[in-house]
């Protein structure tokens, strides 16, 4: 089964991986080498299949895997749009590098996403309790918090039981399901018509 972690920075999802899992994949903390929107597409469609393939090994043998931070991770690209931070060609530029992808079974759902999303006031005390971390970009993660919360509020209208709201608050957790079919196209295309509405 492949969970993925989701929330802002500072949520807490590195420590709930650790917990939770009994392997994780890292989230990607380079950077793109080039800037232009097609490449900077095309270098995260390369960086989250390679998670992917990661993810897909680690579950032949642990059962259980967890991703710290979704690796289909265009929701990030959609949410900067949302808060004037980005445009709407970057994130479709995304969109279709993700998927081709997709496609070619390269990259897929995960089976569950853990959303973590505390008070806004408990992720800045995370922040400042967390020595080992800068952050620099902190404050627009912050901004992120309304919008990504909406990308999963709508991923679990199209497929429910994909997500699960306040895991911050869980003193337990158990795996919900496995998905029928980690590569829905018709679920991403859904999902990418909702989200370009502009309409919720």
């Amino acid at each position: 089964m492949i969970i993925a972690i989701e929330g802002v920075s500072a949520a807490g999802k590195t420590t709930w991986a650790s917990r939770y899992a009994p392997a994780v994949v890292d989230e990607i903390t380079t950077a793109p080498p080039t800037a232009d929107d097609a490449s900077v597409a095309q270098y995260w469609s390369d960086e989250n299949s390679e998670r992917w393939r990661r993810g897909l090994e680690l579950e032949r043998t642990h059962d259980i895997v967890c991703f710290d931070t979704d690796p289909l991770k265009i929701h990030y690209a959609w949410c900067l749009w949302q808060i004037g931070s980005g445009s709407r060609e970057t994130w479709m530029a995304n969109v279709q590098a993700t998927r081709k992808r997709i496609s070619e079974k390269q990259l897929g759902f995960a089976d569950q996403i853990v959303f973590l999303d505390p008070p806004e006031q408990t992720i800045r005390l995370q922040r400042t309790n967390d020595k080992t971390r800068l952050r620099r970009s902190f404050e627009t993660h912050i901004r992120l918090y309304e919008p990504l919360r909406r990308w999963y509020l709508q991923l679990e209208t199209l497929s429910p039981g994909s997500v699960l709201f306040n895991a911050y608050q869980a003193q337990d957790w158990t795996p919900a399901r496995l998905r029928a079919d980690r590569y829905e196209l018709e679920l991403f295309d859904a999902l990418i018509d909702a989200a370009d509405r502009r309409d919720w």
